[in-house]
């Protein structure tokens, strides 16, 4: 069973985390990211004492990122805004990720997905907040901050639905 996470948490994580090298801050925000999601969707799924082993662990169906994102998606979890930034921040993390050579926000192909992402625009932030975030890596993880919050305040709002009782069916 997994351990309860609060907002404070998951705010001191970032806090720690947006000191860290851009390798770091893409990564691990994909992590946080993931959490968040797999969260999500147990608190979708009837309980079964199995559920996590079936599903989530090992090489099971929602064992990877993307995965989680497309079903969180597709359950209606996740709107629109939220799936193409989750697809992007997962893209940006890879790169981080998988390159061997020296990478950061400024790299053109990692630029170009940061200011690709819409969370923090759709809330229609006053100008002045915009105009204080003076990097990509910032852009980058207000976004990732913003959105984080949005789908970790959505978990108490999901249920799952009612078991169908085919057996008492006329």
């Amino acid at each position: 069973m997994k351990e309860d996470l609060t907002e404070q948490q998951l705010n001191a994580t970032f806090d720690e985390l947006f000191k860290q090298s851009d390798r770091a801050v893409a990564v691990v925000s994909g992590s946080i990211l993931e959490e968040i999601l797999e969260r999500m969707l147990l608190s979708f799924f009837l309980p079964h004492p199995n559920v996590f082993k079936n599903l989530f662990d090992g090489l099971t169906p929602l064992s990877t990122f993307g995965s989680k994102i497309d079903v969180a998606y597709h359950l209606g979890l996740i709107n629109d805004i939220e799936y193409c930034d989750l697809k992007l921040i997962k893209r940006i993390r890879n790169e981080f990720a998988h390159s061997i050579k020296g990478i950061n926000f400024d790299a053109d192909v990692i630029k170009n997905r940061c200011y690709e992402l819409q969370t923090l625009k759709s809330k229609k932030p006053p100008k002045e907040m915009m105009d204080n975030i003076k990097s990509v890596k910032t852009y980058f993880q207000v976004n990732v901050s913003l959105l984080s919050t949005l789908l970790f305040a959505k978990i108490s709002e999901i249920g799952h639905c009612a078991l169908y009782d085919y057996k008492n069916v006329k």
